[in-house]
């Protein structure tokens, strides 16, 4: 999954209408003549970069002739200091844009970074973990976007480009072989079939009916290893259901093949970025020195 500019551009006009509004009544009285300005975005905490093209075109929209250079690109790792971009624009363009481009670039770096723990703690297994639509509405393509960012992979986008049959569906078709019978007579030849199990006597029953995937659905350790004898290769399996950062490398080294986690997206500790116009400020570099003197 890639962004460009013609996918992102809706997702900063919003952003840009709610923090600008009629205008800024601050920084609209300070210009003058507007002159321009240097500055630059820098990373005062630890992490993966990511969300920097929406950094950039944040920029842009604001102030077409500004230079924005990228000192790093998304999928990076940064330290405290590490300048991220460099930026060349009118004054009034960063009191306009600070909040919006740090945003971006804290919350998505937030969640590129906790994949990218995710993806170390089991890289010993061949488990490929993937995000799920936990999340903020609206904004699901920059949050899976930046799970890629952080090595994992993406499981569904939306309702329409895959087949999961979870428990709701069950109750209302009456059966798993009743919704797997349904969905084969009239969706797209194309679709593989995932269900969602709670127990051993679903599994069975979805292998029983040739789903293609199985989603083992919040079960311990001990029911994921029963449930893998009973699928035997037969059907690609996935475990999923408050899955942590605790209880991941257990549970892949049962030899599921996928693990999604909500967590991913759902509960996300921001990255610390700042925008300082020309130099940076003398408290950020006392904090960056602080932060960099910890870690050695």
């Amino acid at each position: 999954m890639q962004l460009n500019r013609f996918m992102i551009r809706p997702y900063v006009e919003q952003a840009l209408r709610e923090e600008l509004g009629p205008g800024d009544t601050t920084g609209g009285f300070l210009v003058g003549d507007d002159p321009v300005q240097t500055g630059q975005i820098y990373a005062k905490g630890k992490g993966v970069a990511c969300g920097l093209l929406l950094a950039d075109e944040t920029v842009k929209t604001i102030d077409p002739e500004a230079r924005v250079e990228h000192m790093v690109k998304d999928g990076d790792d940064m330290e405290p200091g590490t300048i991220l971009l460099k930026i060349k624009a009118r004054a009034s363009t960063f009191f306009i844009i600070e909040r919006c481009t740090l945003d971006w670039v804290q919350q998505m770096s937030g969640i590129a970074t906790k994949t990218r723990r995710y993806v170390e703690l089991i890289k010993h297994t061949k488990v490929r973990v993937t995000d799920t639509r936990k999340g903020w509405p609206g904004l699901r393509m920059l949050q899976k976007y930046a799970v890629r960012v952080g090595g994992a992979h993406n499981h569904i986008f939306s309702l329409h480009n895959c087949i999961l049959v979870k428990d709701n569906h069950i109750k209302i078709a009456g059966s798993i072989r009743n919704a797997v019978e349904v969905l084969r007579a009239r969706a797209q030849h194309t679709f593989k079939i995932e269900v969602e199990c709670e127990t051993l006597e679903m599994v069975q029953e979805a292998l029983d009916c040739g789903v293609e995937v199985i989603m083992f659905d919040n079960m311990d350790l001990a029911e994921i290893k029963e449930a893998l004898k009973l699928v035997n290769g037969r059907a690609m399996t996935e475990a999923s259901g408050g899955i942590n950062e605790t209880t991941i490398v257990p549970i892949a080294e049962t030899g599921v093949d996928i693990i999604s986690v909500g967590d991913l997206t759902h509960s996300i500790k921001a990255v610390d970025i700042s925008l300082d116009v020309k130099d940076i400020k003398p408290s950020a570099i006392r904090t960056i020195e602080r932060l960099r003197a910890a870690s050695r």
